[in-house]
Formats: structure tokens, sequence, C-alpha cells
């Protein structure tokens, strides 16, 4: 039997190649944490492109509340902050807390993320932020590195993946202030 890793998504297209190359060793569980995503249309159009790869690859899928008030409290004073600074890395900590909190209460032993896969986002922040949580919560954390050997190879096999499920694309990171910036 294969051990359970918790995935924390934050849209298909950036999940769906990490399924393919975890499954040959892990039964990969997904988690839907995003409460930074605005409007709701969008986080419910992101939320249902997740459940249909769960469907496709029969995966368990869990969400948890869509809790915009405590992501507006954590970024709070931020709002002004660019792209990629203190105020995305809030919004990742906030994110792969929850993560974390929700494997330790139900028995996972690792969890990792989705984050890290856009060539939009930084790897190392990301990790770092993975190492952090799994150590204050004494779960594992599996990096990147740890999954993906090409972080642009993965990025064209999730497009790849992407067109041939037909998954919805989004525009824009995800919070009302990346939403400005499209």
């Amino acid at each position: 039997m294969k051990q359970k890793i918790l995935i924390h998504f934050c849209c298909a297209i950036c999940g769906v190649a990490i399924i393919e190359k975890l499954k040959g060793n892990f039964e990969p569980v997904i988690f839907f944490y995003n409460p930074n995503i605005y409007p709701e249309g969008e986080y419910e159009k992101r939320k249902e492109a997740v459940i249909k790869l769960a469907k496709i690859y029969d995966i368990e899928f869990f969400e948890e509340e869509y809790d915009t008030k405590n992501w507006t409290k954590k970024i709070q004073g931020k709002e002004k902050e660019p792209e990629r600074g203190s105020r995305c890395y809030d919004c990742f900590e906030i994110r792969l807390e929850e993560t974390a909190i929700f494997a330790k209460k139900n028995n996972f032993k690792i969890f990792t993320t989705s984050l890290f896969v856009s060539p939009f986002k930084n790897e190392k922040v990301i990790n770092g932020i993975g190492k952090k949580v799994s150590g204050k919560y004494k779960i594992d954390y599996l990096s990147m590195s740890e999954i993906i050997d090409d972080k642009k190879e993965n990025w064209k096999k999730t497009k790849e993946l992407s067109q041939k499920y037909n998954f919805y694309s989004q525009k824009y990171c995800g919070c009302i202030f990346s939403m400005n910036k499209v």
C-alpha cells in the first residue's frame, strides 16, 4: 500500500503534472484551500477544475472553508506590495499552514503543494515556507526538487495535460491585487 501524500492545490493547471509524477510512489490526496482567490466566481471555477482533475485521476478531494476574512486580515497593510513581495509570502504561508494543520489532523505523514509549479512563482520561497511549517507541525514536506527534475519541462507537461483535459485556465494568480495587474 502506497503512502498517502496531501497536496495543496492552487489550481488544476499547476497540479496536474505533480499528480502524474507522484502517483507512482504515493497515493495523492488533493486539498483545496485558497482564500486569496477573488472574486468568489473565480474561486468556484478553479475549484471545479480541480474537482474534475480529482475525478479523472480517481483521487480524494478535500476543500477547506473559503475564508477570505482571515486571508484579508493576514495581508492587511501589504495591499500595495509588488507581486512576489511580502504579501505573497504571507499568502503562501497561510495556505501551507492550513494544509499542514489538515494533514496533521487527518494522519498524513507528508504534504506538498502545487504552488511551486508556476514559472511565475519562486519555488525557493515556497519550499522555505513548506519546510518551516512542516517543522512547526512535525510533518514532512516534499519540496519541488524532490518531485520535479526540470521546472521548465514540467511546466510544458502541465500545459499539455491541461489542454488535453480542457482545464480552466486563469489569467492571474488569484487575489484582487494580482487581478488588477492583468
